[in-house]
C-alpha cells in the first residue's frame, strides 16, 4: 500500500513544554507511522513552542491544518476535544486517557467522557475509574504504557555512580524539601535534590548516575513514567503509591511503594541503603524485566490489534 493509499488519522497538540504526556502521545503518532493500513498527520494550535523538546522537529512533513473532517480517524488526548466539534458519526474518534482526573466530575476533562470515542487507559486504574463514572461513552480498552529505552544513558557499575540518593520532587517540591530536610541530619546520607524542570534528557543522565532514585509523582497519576525510566536506568527505585503505579511498581520486588507520606517515604530510602549487594542486584534484575515488559513493541503490537479492527470497533 503507497502512502497515498494509506487511511489519515489526524492528532492534535498544543506544546508548550514537554511533559510525559506529550511524550506518549509522540509514541502512538509514531505506532501509527509504522502502520501498514494508516498514516498520521498532526496539527499544533499557533502559540506551540517549537524548542528542541518538542519531538515533533524532525517530523514537520507531518504537520497539517488542523481540519478534522477531512480525516479518516482522529486521535485526541487531554483537552483536544476543545478543538473539535460536529464530527462526521462515521468518523472514528481514538481518545487516550492517561489520568483518573477524567474522572473527577469537577475537572472539565471528565466532560469528554460523553463524547463518544474508542478509549485507550495507560492503566488498569484509569480505566476503573472512568469506567465508574457511568459516562463514558464507547469502548474501553487498557493499553499500559510503554518506555523508549534506547539510548538510555548508562553506569553498570553501582560503585562508580557519584549520586547517592536522588530526590526528584518536580511534582511535589514541599514533600521533596520535608524528605530532604529529615536526611541533612544524617551525615551518612547524601541527598541530591532535584525540584526544577530539566530536559528529560539531563533527568535520565542524573539517574543514571544514582544509586537509589526517589521519585515523587502527585499523590493520583495515571501511571508516572519516571519510576519506570528510573528503573532502565539501573537505580534502585523508590516511588510512592499514586494508584496509576501499583500495576508496575511493586513494593519490595522491584522497587520500594511507600505510602504517599514523608516518614513512609524516608523510611523506604533507609531500607534501600540497607539493602545488602545481592538484594540490591536482585531488585535491579526484577525491574529490569519490568521495563522490558513495558516495551514500545508491546505497547505497539496492542495498538495494532485494536487499529486494525477500527472500523468494526467503531461501528460496535
Amino acid at each position: 500500500m503507497t502512502q497515498s493509499d494509506k487511511k489519515i488519522v489526524l492528532f492534535r497538540r498544543d506544546f508548550q513544554r514537554f511533559t510525559g504526556g506529550h511524550l506518549k502521545v509522540w509514541h502512538y503518532f509514531n505506532h501509527v507511522l509504522a502502520s501498514e493500513a494508516y498514516a498520521p498527520r498532526i496539527a499544533f494550535t499557533p502559540d506551540s513552542k517549537w524548542d528542541a523538546t518538542n519531538p515533533w522537529n524532525g517530523a514537520k512533513q507531518y504537520i497539517c491544518d488542523w481540519n478534522p473532517n477531512a480525516a479518516d480517524a482522529l486521535f485526541l488526548a487531554g483537552k483536544d476535544w476543545e478543538a473539535v466539534s460536529n464530527l462526521n458519526a462515521k468518523q472514528p474518534v481514538v481518545n487516550l486517557i492517561q489520568h483518573p482526573r477524567h474522572a473527577n466530575p469537577d475537572d472539565k476533562v471528565s466532560g469528554f467522557l460523553r463524547n463518544r470515542a474508542i478509549r485507550i487507559c495507560v492503566s488498569q486504574q484509569v480505566a476503573d475509574a472512568i469506567n465508574g463514572t457511568g459516562k463514558v461513552n464507547g469502548p474501553v480498552f487498557v493499553i499500559p504504557n510503554a518506555l523508549d529505552t534506547s539510548g538510555f544513558p548508562m553506569i553498570p557499575d553501582q560503585t562508580e555512580r557519584p549520586i547517592q540518593v536522588l530526590l526528584c520532587g518536580l511534582k511535589a517540591p514541599d514533600l521533596a524539601r520535608e524528605i530532604d530536610r529529615r536526611l541533612q541530619a544524617d551525615e551518612n546520607v547524601a541527598v541530591t535534590p532535584l525540584l526544577d524542570w530539566v530536559p528529560r534528557s539531563e533527568f535520565l543522565m542524573r539517574a543514571s548516575q544514582a544509586r537509589i532514585v526517589v521519585t515523587l509523582p502527585r499523590s493520583l497519576e495515571g501511571f508516572y513514567l519516571p519510576a519506570l525510566e528510573a528503573m532502565a536506568c539501573g537505580a534502585i527505585v523508590i516511588c510512592p503509591d499514586c494508584v496509576g503505579n501499583r500495576d508496575f511498581c511493586h513494593d519490595g520486588a522491584n522497587c520500594f511503594r511507600p505510602a504517599y507520606q514523608a516518614d513512609a517515604i524516608v523510611g523506604a530510602i533507609y531500607r534501600a541503603l540497607a539493602l545488602s549487594p545481592p538484594d540490591a542486584e536482585k531488585m535491579r534484575d526484577n525491574a529490569r524485566s519490568t521495563v522490558a515488559e513495558h516495551s514500545l513493541e508491546r505497547e505497539r503490537s496492542s495498538f495494532f490489534k485494536m487499529l486494525g479492527r477500527l472500523d468494526e470497533v467503531w461501528q460496535s
